[in-house]
């Protein structure tokens, strides 16, 4: 799949970035010369001919990692730097994602989400290559490059860093616990400078999804009780296969599945639980490209819409619930 979505991600920079230097009709045929490469080097006698600057042609290796080959003595130095990279982030995201080639371009890793779950969700990767190159690079590579805050949060940043309010650290920070004198400690191994001492520490990412350190009593009482089950994904050769964590699932509607496989007929989930069943499903709604977040509910509301009444059963209530307040 790789393949296919570099070569559209690319085809749609370069189209755009001809249209934002006035050469829009030679578009549509730069493109579609493009796609039907079928080698890099047919790729570059045609942005050779289109005479498209080398510096300016498509690098997944400098977006993916904007700070190799940079060389910071000091954590002024590569303060000076991350303002540079977030001034002309701030610059290319005012340009649009319809004007602007490189917005455009990242754009595409959001709109191809849906085909990415068509081959990927269910197990449509062997185990291997959904735990190494899924979970391993491509989700954090798509995370990086095409989620992240509005343009206005990136200018606030630069305001609090020149402000001196906010301070980083740089690339592979280490943290410890200082147990002589307690305290939080980080300090980068890419950037000089002593260390940062703090009191508090805040963990502001997005946890894994992970029905084994769930927390919640009904998962946790559903996983005891073999009801609800960890979804593996099947590698050739493996009696155990590659544990995701993710909530196991059957097929649209999502009936959750038990310890024996079976898929409860009234118990349905989606979303966040069934990740790894199912493809970076924090994501948010995007309008015109069927949003699978609302395609998925509208499906489990139509399953259990069409569920056969239970016969009714008369149970005998407490009068005051534990912990209730009366």
């Amino acid at each position: 799949m790789w393949p296919l979505i570099t070569r559209e991600v690319e085809s749609v920079y370069y189209g755009t970035w001809l249209t934002a230097h006035g050469r829009g009709a030679e578009r549509a045929d730069l493109v579609d010369r493009f796609l039907a490469c079928e080698s890099t080097e047919e790729q570059h006698a045609i942005l050779d001919a289109a005479g498209i600057p080398e510096a300016e042609r498509w690098s997944w290796e400098r977006l993916s990692r904007p700070y190799d080959g940079q060389e910071f003595g000091d954590r002024d130095a590569f303060r000076e730097w991350l303002l540079r990279y977030l001034r002309d982030d701030v610059r290319e995201a005012k340009y649009g994602n319809l004007s602007g080639p490189l917005k455009s371009a990242l754009d595409v890793l959001r709109d191809l989400r849906n085909e990415i779950r068509l081959a990927v969700d269910h197990s449509g990767l062997h185990g291997d290559s959904h735990r190494d190159e899924l979970d391993g690079w491509y989700t954090p590579l798509n995370a990086f490059l095409s989620i992240g805050p509005p343009t206005s949060r990136i200018e606030e940043m630069i305001a609090l860093i020149e402000a001196g309010v906010l301070e980083l650290t740089g690339p592979q920070t280490e943290i410890r616990i200082d147990t002589v004198n307690p305290a939080f400690v980080a300090q980068s191994r890419a950037v000089p400078g002593p260390p940062l001492r703090a009191h508090v520490l805040i963990e502001a990412r997005l946890p894994e999804a992970d029905l084994r350190r769930a927390a919640d009593p009904l998962l946790q009482h559903l996983v005891a009780t073999g009801q609800a089950v960890n979804h593996r994904v099947p590698i050739q050769g493996s009696t155990t296969g590659y544990e995701t964590g993710g909530l196991a699932v059957a097929e649209r509607p999502y009936r959750v599945r038990d310890a024996r496989g079976r898929a409860h007929p009234r118990r349905f989930a989606y979303g966040v639980p069934t990740e790894a069943v199912h493809w970076v499903t924090a994501a948010g709604i995007r309008p015109g490209v069927d949003s699978v977040t609302l395609a998925d509910s509208d499906a489990i509301a139509r399953a259990v819409l069409a569920l056969p009444p239970r016969p009714a059963t008369s149970v005998a209530a407490p009068d005051r619930l534990q912990g209730a307040l009366v």
